[in-house]
């Protein structure tokens, strides 16, 4: 993976344990849990969604994902071999995690509290795990970015449409 990309703020990178076949971005410090994106409706074969943050699937051939957390201040644009998901943090303090908790584990601190966006991409390129045997490691790139905000109504004011 090269280095940073125009319009990203801050970058953070490790390598996980792929446990269970998944790894999460998740707000610990927060009201949410895990369990709640095991029920959230935006799931997609490379994510879910929700809560506190993402939990990302892994394939069930890999041991590690070497994995770079990019911090924008906008939407960083389309791809079309990505998902895109949408999360709440209380804290705005997230942990890139393996399932059960690794030395790789790393905070990903976000600006403030609220909603961001996340855009989640697995590279078809696959390294040498850090293992030295057969096995291999994924490469990911997560985007994340402040969710837009909706324009509200006053209140008491009707819509015309």
């Amino acid at each position: 993976m090269s280095g940073q990309h125009p319009g990203v703020r801050r970058t953070w990178r490790t390598r996980l344990l792929v446990e269970f076949s998944h790894f999460v971005l998740f707000d610990f410090s927060g009201s949410s849990s895990l369990a709640d994106l095991h029920t959230a409706t935006d799931s997609h074969r490379i994510g879910r969604s929700g809560p506190g943050g993402v939990l990302l699937h892994a394939t069930d051939f890999d041991l590690e994902a070497d994995v770079v957390v990019e911090l924008h201040d906008t939407d960083p644009g389309t791809d079309d071999h990505s998902w895109t998901g949408e999360f709440h943090t209380d804290s705005g303090t997230l942990l890139l995690a393996s399932a059960t908790g690794a030395p790789g584990d790393i905070p990903v601190d976000l600006p403030a509290p609220g909603d961001y966006r996340l855009r989640a991409r697995r590279l078809p390129e696959l390294i040498d795990t850090s293992f030295g045997d057969e096995a291999r490691c994924e490469q990911w790139v997560l985007c994340v970015w402040p969710a837009p905000r909706t324009p509200r109504s006053p209140a008491g004011v009707r819509d015309p449409g």
